[in-house]
């Protein structure tokens, strides 16, 4: 299948999480992506858990696999002359170099987007970081959750009377491995029209700032009124017949409220309760303590069915509602899995592993797959492969080997 990158070689110096995600959403649109790595010990990625079966590993951490199907790994000891040769040779046939390392680095390097760029006066450079590469915040360490909080996300989330809560796991880093993606991508389409390469600055910063959720009414209640809402807390987004309910299998998310509220007495065979004076109108539907009240008929109802059940039902009487899925769930629906999404991938580690599949399709008709994807490469696995495409002999490549420049 002809995909949209097809031809495109990317040199990938992105270590952890925010950088290797953008290239791999790269890889996923076709791109070749070389991915550096330091001789002997890989990205640090490689050593984060989970690990498969328990068993740390550089060829099993869950993360590093995910996040690097479809590259090729080239393991090159940058600071060395050789090393930053080979770069330089690998840069001359690319269309665009993604890195991530600390702002100032690629500078002690000696290189430079004004120096890559005089070697590939085309070539787009993405470079992520925690602040941008300069400014007075530019040199801070970060963590995602400080990510998070710093960008004022978090200052919206969790009860009102308690701590500001984050939401678990990295969703920051994956955020910012999207927008950097996004950006990359609408740069060599500007490249290959103009002629002219492009340095793209990602803040992951400023991308944070950037997402479209509650901050933006926050932001502009702010401006506009001079008024930063509160955060609303489970509470706060609870309402008649609306909220996460348990359910005999877990959990599922109902939208109600007064408007809605006369499907779901329907549908939980209370419609009684529209004859009653309390019930019987959106007004008399709107009392602060009717949400509580109506509580104590709904929750023994949900709790005597399964989710599936549940869902069923809302389906019958035209109510808002869905499953509050887990990682299991998905993998094992049935129905969800007839459109082929989760991918098996045989790694010679780890043996074959489900992976979440792509998030687009393309030239896909009704039951068409997506092109399989090839597994997270082992430590240094195209070092051989890659320097033979540069023209190395295999001779030279024991001489670089024994010196540690791969």
């Amino acid at each position: 299948m002809l995909m949209p990158m097809d031809g495109v070689r990317v040199v990938d110096l992105t270590r952890f999480t925010a950088g290797p995600f953008c290239t791999r959403i790269l890889s996923d649109y076709g791109a070749d992506v070389i991915k550096i790595e330091e001789p002997g010990a890989g990205d640090p990625a490689r050593r984060m858990p989970p690990f498969h079966k328990d068993d740390p590993g550089l060829e099993k951490s869950g993360v590093f696999l995910f996040l690097n199907t479809n590259k090729r790994s080239v393991t090159l000891n940058l600071r060395t002359e050789d090393g930053k040769s080979i770069l330089k040779e690998l840069v001359k046939g690319a269309d665009i170099l993604v890195e991530n390392f600390s702002p100032g680095v690629m500078d002690g390097l000696g290189l430079t987007y004004d120096v890559l760029s005089e070697i590939n006066p085309k070539l787009v450079m993405t470079s992520i970081s925690n602040f941008g590469q300069w400014g007075p915040y530019r040199d801070w360490q970060a963590t995602d959750l400080t990510l998070y909080g710093m960008g004022g996300n978090m200052s919206g989330s969790g009860d009102p009377e308690l701590e500001p809560l984050k939401t678990t796991g990295r969703m920051t880093s994956y955020h910012v491995g999207y927008a950097s993606a996004l950006a990359t991508a609408i740069a060599l389409v500007n490249a290959d029209l103009s002629g002219e390469g492009e340095l793209i600055d990602a803040s992951a910063f400023e991308i944070m700032l950037q997402s479209i959720d509650s901050r933006m009414q926050r932001l502009l209640g702010f401006q506009y009124n001079d008024k930063v809402p509160e955060r609303l807390g489970a509470a706060g987004q609870m309402g008649l017949g609306s909220g996460t309910l348990p359910c005999l299998d877990g959990h599922f998310m109902l939208t109600g409220g007064p408007v809605m509220f006369p499907n779901i007495a329907r549908m939980i065979d209370a419609e009684y309760l529209l004859e009653m004076p309390e019930w019987n109108t959106v007004a008399a539907r709107s009392r602060p303590e009717a949400a509580e009240e109506f509580e104590a008929l709904l929750i023994p109802w949900t709790l005597e069915r399964t989710k599936e059940q549940i869902q069923a039902k809302c389906m019958e009487f035209s109510v808002l509602g869905g499953p509050m899925n887990t990682i299991e769930d998905l993998v094992n629906d049935e129905r969800f899995d007839e459109r082929g999404y989760w991918q098996t991938i045989d790694h010679p580690e780890t043996g074959p592993v489900k992976y979440p599949g792509y998030h687009f399709r393309f030239h896909t008709g009704d039951g068409e797959a997506m092109p399989e994807r090839r597994p997270a490469p082992l430590l240094g696995q195209h070092t051989s492969e890659i320097l033979i495409e540069l023209g190395r002999t295999p001779e030279d490549i024991s001489g670089l080997r024994a010196q540690g420049t791969i």
